[in-house]
């Protein structure tokens, strides 16, 4: 049951212009608590079953206070963590990393680093499609006033997540970037 109200919150915040007193990144932010629900890690990627859920931001964080609001205390069994990361290389205990807009530059090789964790891969980086064909796994693109995402499942089963099918039916696209 709060599987099918999450995603019907996920299908309005998808589908709802962004309005003036709601920030973009207030709603990407409630995005990302979503996706969190939306994703099945493997067991590897927590030593316990109470090990922190650790939500990492890659770069100059924008979200302010709206990630730890929405992500909320516990994501399941685990408390949620946020860090502020650097450099990709800090980020194998993450279990999502959001890679802020600051990281352009040096974007393919923070997803090199990223390449061999278990980490969900998201960004609003400016092209979604190369972010996908380097190992990006949810890219958020701004379609007009509103804030929609594309997928690309192929880089996420890689990296051992399983994603909720109910996710995939609200992204743009399943294979953003085609893959890799």
């Amino acid at each position: 049951m709060r599987r099918t109200t999450v995603a019907i919150v996920m299908l309005l915040l998808g589908y709802t212009p962004v309005y003036a007193e709601a920030t973009e990144y207030r709603i990407k932010a409630a995005m990302l608590a979503n996706f969190a629900l939306f994703v099945d890690w493997p067991a590897k990627a927590f030593s316990t079953a109470e090990s922190p859920f650790v939500a990492c931001v890659l770069g100059i964080d924008p979200f302010g206070p709206w990630l730890k609001h929405e992500l909320g205390e516990r994501i399941g069994s685990h408390p949620v963590e946020i860090r502020h990361l650097d450099k990709a290389d800090a980020a194998q205990d993450c279990h999502m990393v959001f890679i802020s807009r600051s990281e352009q530059p040096r974007l393919n090789q923070e997803l090199t680093s990223l390449r061999n964790t278990s980490a969900l891969i998201v960004s609003d980086c400016g092209d979604i499609n190369d972010f996908c064909r380097n190992g990006g796994m949810i890219g958020f693109v701004m379609v007009g006033r509103k804030v929609r995402f594309d997928l690309n499942a192929s880089a996420a089963a890689k990296a051992g997540l399983i994603i909720d099918s109910k996710l995939k039916r609200v992204s743009g696209t399943a294979e953003c970037g085609e893959g890799r």
